[in-house]
């Protein structure tokens, strides 16, 4: 029973900010995560080349640490020939849609995983425009989480937006967004401090692009 797909690029700058297991506190005990077979290859190899300041060690660990505990999904041809409809429909209109993104909706259709979470919001937004576009894909409306809404839930979880903040601003390269929002390149006076209306802002940006793909 996977909870929850993830896939390699919200790994990987979780693995970044030293955030996975703040992310995921619950992953392998009441919260299961599902990730490609690929992963393991991948978010290594994404890490290595990394531009990290002074953290690509331990970013790989906390990486190697989530897989370990993550279930391995691999695509059925069923999943792998909608997959490829995604794809070749993608293509047709002009959107971005990679391999493994396609691959984990066609596994939340197939398989009924409850949520996909992802860090690639070109992806969210042309899913949202393939929904009347290939058939049985208007069933993942409403259950596809980005990044900025997984930052927002562990404020609200934490009570204090200190250590996430400390952990963004310490990599401001991994996510552009996320940096301008917890203000990394211009700290107020008493220290770095997260503007939620920025990120409040640019969620609602992303949603107007993909209004029923995102989660409420």
């Amino acid at each position: 029973m996977v909870d929850i797909a993830v896939d390699n690029d919200v790994i990987i700058k979780a693995a970044c900010y030293g955030l996975t297991a703040t992310f995921w506190p619950e992953a392998a005990s009441t919260c299961h995560l599902g990730v490609l077979g690929a992963a393991r290859y991948v978010v290594a190899k994404r890490l290595e080349r990394s531009p990290l300041s002074d953290r690509n060690e331990r970013a790989r660990g906390e990486a190697e640490n989530l897989l370990a505990t993550a279930i391995t999904l691999e695509p059925t041809s069923g999943e792998i020939g909608l997959a490829t409809r995604m794809e070749v429909t993608a293509q047709r209109m002009g959107l971005s849609l990679d391999a493994g993104e396609s691959q984990l909706i066609a596994m939340m259709v197939h398989r009924g995983i409850p949520v996909l979470e992802t860090g690639d919001k070109r992806a969210i937004t042309s899913v949202e425009r393939l929904l009347d576009q290939v058939a049985g894909l208007v069933t993942i409306a409403g259950r596809v989480r980005c990044l900025e809404q997984i930052v927002l839930r562990c404020l609200a979880e934490a009570g204090t937006s200190a250590a996430i903040t400390q952990a963004i601003c310490a990599e401001p390269g991994v996510d552009k967004a996320l940096s301008i929002c917890f203000r990394c390149y211009s700290p107020a006076p008493e220290g770095h401090a997260v503007d939620l209306a920025a990120i409040h802002s640019y969620l609602g940006k992303l949603r107007a692009s993909a209004p029923r793909v995102l989660m409420s």
